[in-house]
């Protein structure tokens, strides 16, 4: 899957944008998707550096741990570590200031373990089927 991009007009400063990125352990109070996130392990000066993530997706259940990295002020970046839905996920969350308001963009690169495996169960079986009926 080719990374995907959301930028929006947000009426926040970066700064205060950030922090609601960087308190991790509320996302359950915003994002309904997100059933609980703890902070497994910290930099030394505070901020987390891996997360465990239990979500539910489309009625699927998952757990993650993503380690953290902040590029920059203004960008905030997971990659995941290990879970059970996906083989590859990085997310930036990155912001601009324009005044009053932000430009906030959320890019995503994710690889599913579901689709992987479907993808090579189909390919597999046709590739099968087309030797068969070419013999």
């Amino acid at each position: 899957m080719p990374v995907v991009s959301k930028t929006v007009e947000v009426a926040a400063t970066p700064a205060t944008i950030m922090s609601i990125v960087a308190d991790f352990e509320a996302y359950p109070q915003w994002n309904e998707e997100v059933k609980g996130c703890w902070v497994l392990a910290r930099y030394d000066d505070g901020r987390a550096s891996q997360l465990r993530l239990d979500v539910q997706v489309q009625g699927m259940d998952g757990s993650y741990i993503c380690a953290v990295y902040y590029p920059s002020p203004v960008e905030i970046y997971t990659v995941l570590q290990q879970g059970d839905m996906f083989s590859k996920q990085q997310q930036n969350f990155s912001v601009v200031g324009l005044g009053a308001t932000s430009l906030l963009t959320v890019d995503l690169d994710v690889e599913t373990k579901v689709i992987d495996d479907a993808l090579g169960y189909l390919a597999d079986n046709l590739k099968k089927r087309a030797e068969q009926l070419s013999t």
